[in-house]
């Protein structure tokens, strides 16, 4: 590997303690002339090329020709130069951001319903952590982020290939798991797992991976060493607003009181913050009952691709203020993008509020 002043690399391919090539991608180049980004986006700025480069590997891409170059933490596409005027194995690399809705797409495909529901055709649908790395062209720190942020499973009988747990089960374990704490009297901020397992009753019961996963995304922290964890208050107050938005129109004021009065009894010096609802719910104003009405309108039951979901945002609402339409953007924003950066793309701001952006001519 041999380097060029700070823009260029030459990289060796295979070469001892270098760059590898993966299976995923079966160039015949050994050799490859990259462009490089700003020092600051390979390694952490304060590396030499060559050293940044140490352990980097290049990963192909499904149904395409672009590759990645693919570190310990980050991700860069490789874009091949203009042949006519550079060496055919001429590449610029620009960093490359995980596309948190095209991932959860791939783990939605095969949800996990239960064990009673698995099939061959779900776990052929589903892939294990590395397969996912390739898939995504992500560097594995990345995609732990992801699937933290996805919410992602991993489904024990099933070689530990990836994918998501059904809502429906989702709220039938929190559910479980409250009735359980409240019976208790247990502390929120110590739920120990073991103790929960043993506790926990109904068909619920046999999915001791769902519990645990319920528990640890509930969670501030995820679950410690000592199988211990510290429940997040501001989740609870999200899933009891949840279930009861799910049964009916409220006035607010009414919603306010019930949803306080829904919390465990654990949390009486806790008053759930209206923001919560964002993005779970809209809100109208009704003059003959002087209140807002509020409906249902989860973030979570909306398209996860951007353009689709802008297309069912719209159909609900032909114009939207910045701040109400966020919470419904924020799941899908990319690393690199913000909700503004995503309303940019797929609306046009017109008198202090967004609306649909017209299709080309």
């Amino acid at each position: 590997m041999l380097e060029n002043g700070t823009r260029r690399a030459l990289i060796e391919v295979e070469a001892t303690g270098g760059v590898k090539r993966d299976k995923s991608f079966p160039a015949d180049d050994s050799l490859f002339l990259v462009e490089l980004p700003p020092a600051s986006d390979v390694g952490d700025g304060k590396k030499g090329v060559s050293e940044a480069l140490q352990g980097a590997h290049i990963v192909g891409a499904e149904n395409s020709s672009q590759a990645a170059l693919v570190f310990s933490d980050r991700s860069f596409l490789m874009s091949k130069l203009n042949a006519s005027v550079c060496p055919s194995f001429h590449y610029e690399l620009t960093r490359h951001y995980l596309d948190f809705s095209r991932l959860y797409h791939i783990l939605s495909s095969s949800t996990y319903e239960g064990y009673g529901e698995e099939c061959e055709e779900k776990s052929a649908k589903r892939h294990t952590f590395e397969e996912l790395c390739v898939v995504m062209q992500s560097s594995r720190s990345e995609m732990e982020a992801a699937l933290k942020k996805v919410e992602g499973f991993a489904v024990n009988e099933d070689s530990n290939k990836l994918t998501v747990v059904s809502e429906e089960l989702m709220a039938e374990a929190f559910d479980e798991i409250l009735a359980v704490v409240s019976a208790n009297d247990w502390d929120l901020d110590a739920i120990e797992l073991p103790k929960l397992l043993k506790s926990v009753r109904g068909d619920i019961s046999t999915e001791k991976g769902v519990i645990a996963h319920c528990l640890t995304v509930n969670s501030k922290d995820g679950i410690d060493a000592d199988q211990v964890c510290q429940l997040d208050v501001a989740k609870v107050a999200s899933f009891k607003a949840r279930k009861l938005l799910s049964k009916k129109n409220w006035e607010r004021k009414e919603f306010l009181a019930k949803w306080n009065a829904e919390m465990p009894h654990q949390c009486t010096s806790y008053t759930p913050p209206e923001s919560l609802l964002a993005p779970l719910c809209l809100s109208a104003f009704d003059a003959k009952v002087g209140d807002d009405i509020l409906s249902f309108f989860p973030s979570s039951s909306l398209p996860v691709e951007p353009s689709q979901r802008f297309q069912r945002l719209f159909k609900e609402r032909e114009q939207w203020k910045e701040a109400n339409i966020s919470p419904f953007l924020e799941d899908i924003c990319k690393e690199n993008e913000n909700c503004g950066s995503l309303l940019l793309k797929y609306a046009v701001c017109t008198d202090g509020v967004w609306i649909e952006k017209p299709p080309l001519a």
